[in-house]
């Protein structure tokens, strides 16, 4: 373990902040560094322009896309963050991207990255987003880093069997919990009980078959609502969807929120029934807000998360019938419901910054 005795300068480099998990992955793992004394850390964002008012630590390439042709344009951001990279001499690179392009990847790993400590992060089951899809070029590129660190235990178990990489780690996604409590108190106009789904309106999510699980449920009769907070290019399809079931009255669509915490804090329980995630952040934030959740047993996240029958339920994968009484049992058994809202908060300490920024700081073999 190395003692502290000076400032460690780190660069965390992703893309962009739009909206999703992986955006909130990004700004809470750069909010994580930022509380410890000891690190000198950057937020690199190589395709957003300035428009997050997060810090003055926050370096954006994507302001130089107002330039000539696309393609000098990418040329001359690369040729510039080659050179930040080379000037500042970082003692760790933190590279948060998705990496699904291999000419991309063998300029910024071979030929950019420094011969430093470069760690890579795994951030979905969909192994393909993160790590190319051919295990030679993934070791070539990243069997030599200092680690690969995957979001959730069964993200690591794949990347171990499919690509064969050795230099693997669990640590999962820090959650702000000041931050969470200090917006979920924000007052929200509903004056009736629901049940929630928060994310980006597309297939992934499957909103579409939430709403008609829903419907199959007997929330409706009584007089329980479905909220959805979010948007995106499946919103039409599925509002449409809801006037041919006629479930206008029954069905609340919010559009995005900055804050979607005042929305766990009140609802009854969460929903999550995407086709994948890596790890379910919403959940743990649901719970944070002392909300039980349902979940589909993914392949990876949720049943790191959800203690079934403790401070929620998990479905058989993709069964919507499942998913159905599993909304109906959550719903009318008092007991059960009880004692998931009574253990929410307290089962997802382990993922609080505290808890977490120990686990980066055995990691990069640091100590306060």
């Amino acid at each position: 373990m190395i003692q502290q005795s000076k400032k460690y300068k780190i660069a965390i480099i992703a893309y962009n902040l739009d909206s999703g998990g992986l955006a909130k992955v990004i700004k809470n793992v750069f909010l994580l560094f930022k509380e410890i004394s000891f690190f000198n850390v950057e937020l690199v964002l190589l395709d957003d322009i300035k428009r997050f008012n997060l810090d003055e630590k926050v370096v954006y390439f994507g302001d130089l896309a107002n330039i000539k042709s696309p393609f000098y344009n990418k040329i001359n951001k690369y040729i510039q963050f080659n050179k930040y990279i080379k000037k500042n001499n970082f003692d760790f690179i933190i590279d948060l991207r998705y990496r699904i392009n291999p000419i991309t990847e063998l300029l910024i790993v071979k030929l950019i990255y420094p011969k430093t400590k470069l760690i890579y992060n795994v951030h979905s089951s969909k192994l393909e987003t993160y790590l190319l899809n051919n295990t030679f070029l993934t070791n070539y590129l990243y069997g030599k880093a200092y680690k690969t660190v995957c979001g959730a235990k069964e993200n690591e178990k794949l990347v171990i069997q499919k690509h064969h990489l050795i230099n693997t780690i669990t640590i999962y996604n820090p959650i702000d919990f000041d931050d969470i409590k200090a917006k979920k108190e924000e007052s929200i106009d509903f004056n009736f009980e629901y049940i929630l789904a928060v994310g980006r309106f597309v297939e992934l999510k499957q909103f579409y078959e939430l709403i008609i699980s829903y419907a199959n449920s007997i929330l409706p009769q009584n007089q329980v609502k479905l909220v959805l907070v979010g948007e995106g290019e499946e919103l039409l399809r599925c509002k449409e969807l809801v006037f041919s079931l006629n479930l206008n009255e029954n069905v609340v669509f919010v559009g995005f929120s900055n804050n979607p915490y005042k929305y766990m804090q009140n609802a009854k329980f969460l929903v999550l029934c995407s086709k994948y995630e890596g790890f379910g952040l919403v959940l743990v934030e649901a719970l944070a807000c002392n909300t039980p959740v349902i979940s589909f047993d993914l392949v990876s996240g949720p049943n790191e998360i959800i203690e079934h029958g403790k401070n929620g339920l998990l479905v058989e994968n993709q069964n919507f019938n499942k998913l159905t009484e599993a909304i109906n049992l959550l719903f009318s058994d008092e007991e059960l419901y009880t004692t998931c809202k009574i253990n929410a908060l307290e089962s997802v300490q382990k993922f609080s910054f505290e808890e977490i920024k120990k686990e980066w700081l055995n990691l990069l073999q640091i100590h306060e």
